[in-house]
């Protein structure tokens, strides 16, 4: 692809191309939806332009080795999703302070309005105010592309990080992107890194230095090109940034209202105010659009107060509750607030519609997320549960983030799940509660990408403080949820990379007691996950597992089909395979009174054949 084409491309993509036409050499981050493609559509021609591309054990050392290389004068990228930056904010709110060189350094955050695919709703553009980082927010495929270079120039100006922010809806909507040129830069070797890279003894003074910038990169930001800002004699006007720009255009359509002005900003941090005031000024309503908190409607609304003896605006938005504060925002909502304001009529779709699509709705099952089908994490749980059965206490199953947190939907597998690493880090704080009164045991679970990522600390603390818990380690050998990524301990790794091996890890951390257990067989797990739930003292289970969607097709033909002998399934008196072991691969046939195996969906792994109590399910 060279410049001039038009390619059709996702706003991941295009990012990511935008960081290539940049001229980037280094390229670090941790897999994470929506954030994914940004790092895999780099790599893919990473050896071919000389880009160092790496897959980072999390979020935090991703921001390291990324800052590392911009000191070093390499224009560095670092992808996230939204919950990565918090595990990163403690490294990015010192770097703000002490610089990333001349290399150039962007963060590219991709949060999850209503959570799609994380498991809270969180705005990150609020780390770049705490940061004090400009923060950029491209409204198109096209912009997220074009914005990347300007993003590097500033970086390299001010020698700090910029940060620009998509939402899920930019980051995986496709659109046509007209390329840019992909400089032939003769990038010099690396150089030294710059000197005094820490903010001790004085960081107030680093901190003042940083607000200096900060002040400079809002005239910066008074004449970007990105901004469309100019001033109008329309009564009402919308602010929107990001991709709410397209939702606005295409709710103005819909209500055929014309004497409304559309303003976008993209520069959304640190504001600039003169340009904002200016193109607000004669307006009597301003409605902000924006995804998250109302970030820019405060922005604005503290430029408005400040200024004396002047009319102000009605401001709408989330501060008023013309647009709700949760959940993601669309071209509805979006309507359904114009038409608050100007009174316009608004109706989503016409009566007849909803109701036809009511019916519909009714017909639809209630299915919650599930595990694929021969899904190894389904086999632990599995086991977990018939541990459970078995032991004569309550016990508690601390969960974490990965395939695994299904086990939410799966029986109520889980009683908890937070972030990254938690399952150690509470289960280290329930297994030292016995001198409270509390005498439930605890099992902590965790895959095998999210125990190099966050759990590594837990597992020392519970060490270190003796807590009374088994820590299973279910290792599929590899980061599936996201799509595949090589995890530190994955058998194939790329280029020069190194396997880690996470036996040998745990074993350093002198656990009372550690096994292996083997997901595929699961009365021997069961064994031993009660067998450990019998013992006191830090327990760990490394359950090699087997991801069905990784495998390859071929090993799937390699094994004798599942089938159920209908003449043993007792029918409607059990269903135990279907309304407890839940594999997809099993249906239930209405006419002959029995289950049955979906032959297209099932990987023949057998982990349902010794869940069924009258041996109906075979293999043949």
């Amino acid at each position: 692809m060279i410049e001039g084409d038009q390619v059709l491309m996702s706003g991941n993509e295009a990012i990511a191309r935008g960081a290539i036409e940049a001229g980037i050499r280094f390229c670090a981050s941790y897999p994470g939806t929506p954030s994914t493609e940004i790092t895999e559509y780099i790599m893919k021609t990473s050896d071919r332009r000389d880009i160092h591309a790496e897959w980072s054990t999390n979020e935090k050392v991703a921001l390291e080795a990324s800052t590392a290389a911009s000191w070093a004068g390499l224009p560095a990228l670092c992808p996230m999703k939204s919950l990565g930056l918090n595990v990163a904010a403690d490294f990015l709110l010192n770097v703000n302070l002490s610089g990333t060189g001349d290399g150039g350094l962007v963060i590219v955050v991709c949060d999850d309005p209503r959570g799609h695919s994380s498991s809270n709703e969180q705005d990150s553009r609020f780390y770049s105010k705490a940061a004090h980082l400009p923060l950029l927010e491209p409204s198109s495929c096209q912009q997220a592309k074009d914005i990347m270079p300007y993003a590097f120039e500033i970086s390299k100006r001010y020698e700090i990080p910029v940060i620009v922010r998509s939402t899920t809806r930019l980051s995986h909507t496709r659109a046509i992107v007209e390329l840019g040129e992909v400089p032939d830069i003769e990038i010099e070797s690396a150089h030294d890194i710059p000197s005094n890279l820490y903010n001790v003894p004085r960081p107030d003074f680093k901190h003042k230095q940083l607000l200096a910038k900060l002040d400079d990169i809002k005239e910066d930001f008074e004449k970007s090109r990105f901004n469309k800002l100019d001033s109008s004699d329309k009564r009402v006007r919308i602010l929107a940034s990001g991709i709410t720009n397209r939702y606005s255009e295409e709710a103005m359509r819909k209500l055929d209202l014309e004497d409304i002005e559309i303003l976008s900003i993209t520069t959304t941090f640190p504001l600039p105010g003169k340009s904002v005031l200016k193109a607000l000024d004669s307006a009597t309503h301003v409605l902000f659009a924006e995804e998250g908190q109302p970030f820019t409607e405060e922005n604005v609304a503290v430029l408005f107060a400040k200024r004396k003896n002047r009319t102000v605006p009605e401001l709408h938005g989330k501060i008023d509750g013309v647009i709700e504060r949760y959940g993601e925002l669309n071209v509805d909502k979006v309507a359904h607030a114009l038409s608050r304001i100007t009174g316009c009529e608004f109706r989503p779709v016409p009566p007849e519609f909803e109701e036809r699509a009511q019916k519909s709705r009714e017909l639809l099952l209630d299915r919650p997320p599930t595990f694929c089908p021969g899904c190894g994490h389904r086999a632990v749980y599995w086991a977990i549960k018939k541990a459970k059965q078995r032991f004569d206490k309550p016990v508690v199953v601390t969960g974490d983030i990965g395939c695994y947190s299904m086990g939410i939907f799966y029986d109520s597998s889980l009683d908890t799940m937070q972030a990254m690493g938690s399952s150690i880090g509470t289960a280290s704080g329930l297994g030292q509660l016995s001198r409270f009164g509390f005498d439930q045991k605890v099992i902590a679970v965790a895959g095998d990408s999210t125990f190099f990522h966050a759990c590594l600390p837990g597992l020392v603390n519970a060490r270190n403080k003796n807590a009374d818990l088994t820590f299973i380690v279910i290792d599929n050998n590899t980061t599936a949820m996201t799509g595949f990524q090589p995890s530190p301990s994955s058998h194939i790794q790329r280029g020069e990379t190194f396997s880690v091996d996470i036996e040998n890890i745990a074993r350093a951390a002198l656990p009372d007691y550690i096994d292996i257990g083997i997901a595929s067989d699961i009365p021997a797990t069961t064994d031993l996950i009660h067998e450990n739930l019998t013992r006191d003292g830090l327990k760990i289970i490394i359950v090699k597992a087997v991801c069905r969607l990784a495998e390859r097709e071929d090993s799937k033909a390699e094994r004798p089909k599942v089938y159920i002998d209908a003449d043993s399934c007792i029918g409607e008196n059990c269903k135990l395979c279907m309304t407890q072991f839940g594999c997809l691969a099993i249906e239930w046939n209405e006419e002959e009174d029995h289950s049955e195996i979906e032959n297209h969906l099932c990987v023949r792994c057998g982990d349902c054949i010794v869940v069924c109590p009258h041996d109906a399910i075979r293999r043949g």
